[in-house]
């Protein structure tokens, strides 16, 4: 048991040698939206267009996911440091979220990108569980803010780059072996 736990410290340890980005996931609860800080985000597919993320078990924001079949993705700005800290279970910011009556989906003001989706599956994880989203519709500004980093632990920021290629196309970026 001794081993496992220091090879299981020993993962984590080396797992925070990986930068990611941070995004809030969020959903309509019975008393308002709820959402959950995650940084294990990633997209799947372009056609149809999936994305994943893992969410610890008993977690309540992918209970109520699971309830109701939506959510959304909201990948966050270096100015939104409060707000992963409050979905991260520290809650003290003023949170300003945006959703329609009778949808499931919330939007997170000031995102850099929102990706509302329809839950397509769950598969269990060990002590996390995969889930599975497809894509519905997405929005965010013009043009993006820097965005909010992790990495070993604590928050960072990468300033954008001062010019931007004249053409995007985005299979460029998708691994394809």
């Amino acid at each position: 048991m001794a081993n496992e736990t220091s090879m299981s410290v020993r993962f984590r340890t080396l797992f925070r040698r990986f930068t990611t980005g941070v995004a809030v996931v969020g959903v309509v609860g019975k008393d308002g939206p709820i959402g959950a800080t995650v940084n294990s985000l990633t997209a799947v597919s372009l056609d149809p267009m999936l994305l994943l993320f893992c969410a610890r078990n008993g977690s309540r924001t992918a209970a109520r996911i699971q309830e109701v079949g939506a959510f959304s993705v909201n990948i966050l700005t270096a100015e939104q440091e409060d707000v992963s800290r409050h979905y991260a279970g520290a809650p003290s910011a003023e949170i300003d979220w945006k959703w329609r009556s009778g949808s499931s989906t919330v939007k997170l003001e000031n995102a850099n990108a929102m990706f509302s989706c329809r839950l397509e599956k769950v598969h269990p994880a060990g002590d996390h569980i995969i889930i599975v989203g497809r894509v519905i519709a997405m929005d965010g500004p013009e043009t993006p803010s820097t965005p909010l980093l992790y990495h070993g632990g604590s928050y960072a920021a990468l300033p954008l780059p001062r010019s931007t290629p004249e053409t995007f196309d985005p299979h460029d970026f998708w691994w394809t072996g």
